[in-house]
Formats: C-alpha cells, sequence, structure tokens
C-alpha cells in the first residue's frame, strides 16, 4: 500500500492513508463515485463534467441503479468568471449566457416517463471557499433600478458561517443547496418550453435563447449533433416542470426531492450552488459557490400518476439555522399611498423588502448591503393573506443573530 502522508510514529507508520482520509482510491468517497470539477476552469474547457441547457440528447456523464450514490462538483453560476478582488468592473462585464454550469446527466437504471425519481441530498459543500452575492447591473431583481452600477459582494465560507469585507458586523449561517436541480425534458415537453416563452424574449421577460446558442455547452456533443441540439435547447434560468433553478433554501443537506420523469434513465443534473441563501433570492443572487453534492438515486414507478404529481415535490432539510423567536418581521401590502393592486404578492413581497432595506440603514447599512443580506441571509419570506380583499399581505423575518449588534427597536 502506498501512502501520500507521513505519519508520525506515534499514530502508527506502518498505517497509510490516502489525502481524502475516506478511502484508498483518489477518485472516490465510501465508494461513491465523484465527478471532479477543475477549480478556476470555465465548464466549457471542462465539458465532459456537465452542460448549461436542458435537453433530452445530452450524453449521460454516468449511469447507476436505484439505491446508488454519486457526488457531482460543479463550477458557481457564474462559470469562474468572477474574481476575488474588491475591483468589480467583473459584475458588469459578466456573460449571463454561461450561467448554471451543472454536472450530468446522471442515467437512473429503470427510470420511465411517468415514474417518481427519488434524490436524497446527503450533502453539500463548498469546493474554493469563496462565494459571491452581487447585485448585476440591470439584473437585481425587483429593485435593479435602484442600483444602476450594481454592487459587488465576495463572502469567505468558513465552516458553518460566512462573512464579507463588502459588509462587515454580519455573520451569515450555511443552509448550502443546489440552486438548479433537475431532469431532463421530454422533447414535447422542451417543445412546450420553447413554445409558451419564446414570445416574452424580445420584451425582456425571459431568457435570450437564440442569441445565447454559441455559449451552450452540450457535454460531449460537437459538429452537426451540437448545432442542432444547441437549436432548441432551453436555458437554466427558471425553474420549469423538471425542476431547474427552483432556488429553494431549505433544499439541503437531508432533502428528499421527488421529480417527474419525461425520459428513458430521467438523467438528472444539478449545479448552482449556494452556501446560503434568503426566501426569494430577492437580487437574483444567493452566496454562489462552486462546491459538490452527494446524492443517492431510488424510483417510484408510475408515481406520477399514483400521486397526481406534475411539479417536483420536495421534504424540506431537517438542518436549518436555529433561531427560535428572535427574527423581525416586516409586513408588506398591495397597497402603498395612493397605488392599489388587487391581491397582488409580488407588490406586498417588495413592500417588505423596501421597509427592511428603510429599516437596516437606520443602522449604517447602506441600501445596497441591506438589499445584500435580505438576499442571502435565511430570511423567511411568508403569505400572510390573500383572501382578505383587496389587499394581499406578505411577511419579512429577519433573523436578528446574523449582526453584531442590536437591531431592534429600544
Amino acid at each position: 500500500m502506498s501512502s501520500d502522508v507521513a505519519l508520525p510514529r506515534s499514530l502508527g507508520a506502518d498505517v497509510d492513508f490516502t489525502r481524502s482520509g475516506v478511502s484508498r482510491f483518489p477518485n472516490r468517497d465510501l465508494g461513491v463515485p465523484r465527478f471532479c470539477c477543475e477549480v478556476g476552469v470555465p465548464l466549457a474547457e471542462q465539458k465532459e463534467l456537465g452542460h448549461n441547457r436542458w435537453h433530452p440528447d445530452i450524453p449521460p456523464l454516468h449511469e447507476l441503479d436505484p439505491g446508488d450514490e454519486v457526488i457531482l462538483e460543479t463550477p458557481g453560476y457564474d462559470d469562474y468568471q468572477l474574481q476575488d478582488a474588491d475591483e468589480d468592473q467583473d459584475i458588469r462585464d459578466l456573460d449571463l449566457t454561461r450561467t448554471h454550469p451543472i454536472a450530468g446527466p446522471v442515467y437512473v437504471n429503470g427510470a420511465e416517463p411517468g415514474d417518481l425519481l427519488v434524490v436524497d441530498v446527503l450533502d453539500v459543500q463548498p469546493l474554493s471557499g469563496i462565494g459571491y452575492s452581487n447585485i448585476l447591473p440591470g439584473m437585481g431583481g425587483p429593485l435593479a433600478s435602484w442600483f444602476p452600477r450594481g454592487f459587488k459582494t465576495v463572502w469567505d465560507l468558513h465552516g458553518l458561517f460566512a462573512t464579507s469585507r463588502q459588509i462587515p458586523g454580519v455573520e451569515i449561517p450555511a443552509i448550502s443547496h443546489p440552486g438548479v436541480i433537475g431532469v431532463a425534458p421530454s422533447h414535447e415537453l422542451l417543445q412546450i418550453w420553447n413554445e409558451r416563452e419564446d414570445p416574452l424574449i424580445a420584451d425582456g421577460l425571459a431568457g435570450p435563447r437564440e442569441d445565447a446558442i454559441a455559449t451552450s455547452v452540450l457535454r460531449t456533443l460537437e459538429g452537426d449533433e451540437w448545432a442542432r441540439v444547441a437549436a432548441t435547447a432551453a436555458r437554466t434560468v427558471p425553474p420549469r416542470e423538471n425542476g431547474g433553478n427552483l432556488d429553494i433554501k431549505n433544499l439541503s443537506r437531508g432533502s428528499r426531492v421527488y421529480f417527474p420523469v419525461f425520459v428513458e434513465g430521467a438523467l438528472f443534473s444539478c449545479g448552482d450552488l449556494h452556501f446560503a441563501e434568503g426566501d426569494g433570492e430577492i437580487t437574483w443572487n444567493a452566496i454562489e459557490m462552486d462546491g459538490s453534492t452527494w446524492l443517492r438515486f431510488n424510483l417510484i414507478k408510475g408515481g406520477m400518476a399514483k400521486y397526481g404529481v406534475r411539479n417536483p415535490m420536495l421534504r424540506p432539510s431537517p438542518v436549518d439555522p436555529n433561531f427560535g423567536t428572535r427574527y423581525l418581521s416586516f409586513t408588506g401590502l398591495s397597497a402603498r399611498g395612493r397605488e392599489q393592486k388587487y391581491i397582488d404578492t409580488t407588490m406586498a413581497a417588495v413592500d417588505a423588502v423596501e421597509q427592511a432595506i428603510d429599516y437596516l440603514g437606520k443602522f449604517g447599512y447602506a441600501p445596497e448591503q441591506a438589499y445584500t443580506i435580505i438576499s442571502v441571509a435565511p430570511c423567511e419570506m411568508h403569505v400572510g393573506g390573500i383572501v382578505d380583499i383587496p389587499n394581499a399581505a406578505v411577511t419579512l423575518k429577519i433573523p436578528l443573530d446574523i449582526f453584531d449588534k442590536d437591531i431592534l427597536p429600544q
């Protein structure tokens, strides 16, 4: 047996360990296949790892049986375009058509259309230890017009917490999860997606598709076959019936997700990992990171019809930051001053966020900092009511203990 680490005699110099410490195979953990991402290298330069579009004809990365596990490593959502530097030109130069490099697809033996693919998220961990949660110019969520230049935030991810030099005095607990997670659509479902979304593109209400073909990464496809698939492949920007960009903060380690299966083998993929996020991911960024996702797969045959499932369902993670009742809640309404909308939960949610930004400003946080905190901390957003006409009510809960100061009214 060869040794990678020299051990002191007190630990037994005749005992050998690999660098991972959990397996004698360099690319496996506890006997689980691991597909590695080269940190800092764009997906197009390691395209065997995965893809950044949805299509049923992308060749599988790996094949496994129900009950098997796999570990998938992925770049961050930015495809390694962002830099750990205070200079912020990179957020203005970011090519959004490269977003969401995801690992896969994983082919699950025995999976057929109409089944449910059961995916257990066993663990999610960072790779490089650096995260980003930028307000991107022109892409800053519902308050994008407030921040035309954007705002760059770099996070140091250490153990259970993240801190940032751009937002001092705040410590964000980990609730790490994949932002993009899902299965391949059928050809028929893919056509439906394109037909319903393409009319929205001209008005900026959906991500561009034809203009983004050149940056499509489709694993090992090349030449005419790459061109054929890229022409109809769907962007990974929104959530859809297959899962996709769900951005659910409690889909974390310990979660179980039930995906409807649309193609043979299910063709599962995931990426866009988040160290932490608030409900709504209001700025369009969580604490985005590169990382690894440990997964286990099973099947429920005929589960779509048996349980009436058309979109993914999940059992949330049992692991959650423990703040008890230590939150401050803001209430938003679908009415403000002379403006009135009918049961509009979006208006109510934005109203709550704006009040929280104004409030945090009283404690020294700039609007950019406050908006970022709401997007990345484990904040909770709940619909209070959608029946009391004409106003909807939405609450935004901000945990008190992420701050190094008391932010309660005195």
